[in-house]
């Protein structure tokens, strides 16, 4: 438990999409590796998941881990369409298959419907979360909780309402609270924890929390080997060895990303922004953030906050 309360308060999570939709043509995916997590509920219908293609029983979820091979059968049907490694994504035709419906509309005479939530969530950035505990594709018994909170969401997709993707944000970290709270409760998963444990180095945790308080500062080495019980002339070689990452990369990079963050406020000026993340070049500050987004801080200044 002590290793979730650490870890919760330094997430980092980015939204790719939900959905709810209909079973036009039943399937079955065999292995396909998903690169970022999923949340699924059956809403209506008939639903198999595992190798073994065991019933998904009415009210339950399946939680997919990112880069976890998973194996779902949508729908009954004697000749099956199966669809491999490559999943549905890979499918050129995948609308034959399954097509996205609006859920503010009446879905009464559909037969086959299944809702979605695709994120992925990080510590401080430097990990996936569910990567690093290794966790296996798993049934989620039915919960009123994390019902409400995937509907929700599914509806904020559905409408172009200010503060959406806040909205949905918040919905996601509440549902990574619940899943966590589920993993813990659960005695087949204690190896799982424990792989969270031994992975997340308490070191590397200092540091990094560290970067994300002090972003305005100059974060030398020396101050960050010191904070980490490093050497300062091992401390480069630590943090990739743990995060696959430079430090001087990761540093301009959560600069970077909390510049966006504070660009879509509407409050600060770019270089009031630049100065607030540790830049004291607004001029360089410019060009990385151009490199790094593609777009001119200018330009996402002038864009509406609510945008998703």
């Amino acid at each position: 438990m002590d290793i979730f309360n650490k870890v919760i308060n330094d997430l980092k999570i980015n939204y790719f999409r939900s959905s709810q939709s209909r079973i036009v043509k039943p399937f079955e995916i065999h292995g396909s590796l998903e690169p970022k997590n999923i949340l699924l509920k059956g809403d209506k219908g008939s639903f198999y998941v595992g190798e073994n293609f065991e019933p998904l029983e009415e009210g339950c979820f399946y939680f997919v881990p990112a880069n976890q091979p998973y194996y779902m059968r949508f729908g009954d049907a004697k000749n099956i369409t199966k669809i491999g490694k490559e999943g549905l994504i890979g499918v050129p035709d995948r609308e034959r298959f399954i097509q996205k419906v609006n859920p503010l509309e009446d879905h009464s005479d559909d037969s086959e419907l299944v809702s979605c939530v695709i994120f992925d969530v990080g510590i401080y950035n430097a990990f996936e979360l569910f990567n690093l505990m290794k966790l296996p594709c798993f049934v989620i018994p039915p919960d009123d909780e994390l019902a409400f909170l995937l509907k929700n969401i599914v509806l904020e997709e559905a409408q172009e309402k200010i503060g959406r993707k806040n909205l949905i944000n918040h919905y996601i970290f509440e549902i990574i609270i619940q899943v966590l709270r589920y993993v813990n409760s659960q005695k087949r998963f204690q190896k799982n924890v424990e792989n969270l444990q031994l992975a997340v180095d308490k070191r590397l945790l200092n540091i990094l929390e560290y970067i994300h308080e002090n972003l305005k500062g100059e974060l030398d080495n020396e101050t960050l080997a010191d904070i980490g019980h490093v050497s300062e002339g091992y401390l480069g070689q630590f943090f990739k060895g743990l995060t696959g990452k430079t430090l001087q990369s990761y540093i301009e990079n959560q600069r970077l990303e909390k510049a966006h963050d504070l660009l879509q406020s509407q409050v600060y000026n770019v270089q009031e922004v630049s100065q607030m993340v540790g830049f004291n070049d607004a001029a360089y500050f410019s060009r990385r953030f151009k490199t790094r987004y593609g777009e001119n801080a200018i330009d996402v200044k002038r864009k509406d906050g609510y945008d998703s």
